[in-house]
């Protein structure tokens, strides 16, 4: 059986790699998001241009979506973390 010392080291990895995780996806995120702005001032007129800034749009998005996620999955450790030490 697993003691709490233990989980509580497995808790914080998790942890330690969410919040990464949610550093590199935040950034992904944010350069697609500035490329879509330089795309979007090249392809001025071009439909299939502005649908493609609008893909590009949808994928930044995402990225912001999972990377909510992932500091969600931080706090929730967090949270585990501080129940598991009482």
């Amino acid at each position: 059986m697993i003691s709490i010392a233990e989980l509580i080291r497995e808790v914080s990895s998790i942890k330690l790699t969410s919040d990464e995780l949610a550093t590199m996806v935040t950034a992904a995120e944010h350069a697609i998001a500035m490329n879509s702005v330089t795309i979007a001032t090249l392809v001025v007129g071009s439909r299939s241009g502005q649908d493609a800034v609008a893909s590009v749009n949808i994928a930044a998005k995402s990225l912001s979506d999972a990377a909510a996620s992932v500091r969600t999955l931080s706090k929730t450790c967090d949270d585990c973390i501080a129940n598991l030490s009482k």
